[in-house]
């Protein structure tokens, strides 16, 4: 049972908008989150000519204002634990460092 479908409508890293993300080399506004019920999560996109999803998805609430997400995806594992900045019926951000990058996700509920 799905408990919440959410686009990507935007990615940010280091407040500079990317039109195809280079974290996981697809364009954003082809990519889906779908967060279910028993916390799993399954990431798809259209990237490098086709759609795919992820695989082994997994999130979870640390508390009220932590997500942690971890899937594979395009052959790499992620691992995220990003700060929810907005949570409304329609709207998810998230905010998570990288390797040094800080990227923020916008994210709208369909």
């Amino acid at each position: 049972m799905i408990m919440k479908r959410w686009r990507l409508q935007t990615v940010l890293m280091n407040d500079e908008p990317l039109n195809d993300s280079l974290q996981f080399n697809v364009i954003p506004k082809y990519t889906y989150y779908n967060f279910f019920v028993e916390h799993s999560l399954v990431v798809s996109t259209y990237a490098l000519g086709q759609y795919t999803a992820s695989a082994n998805g997994f999130y979870k609430f640390e508390n009220r204002s932590t997500l942690e997400m971890r899937f594979a995806l395009l052959y790499e594992q992620y691992d995220i634990k990003a700060t929810i900045k907005k949570l409304t019926s329609r709207e998810l951000n998230l905010e998570y460092e990288n390797n040094g990058n800080t990227y923020f996700l916008i994210l709208f509920a369909y």
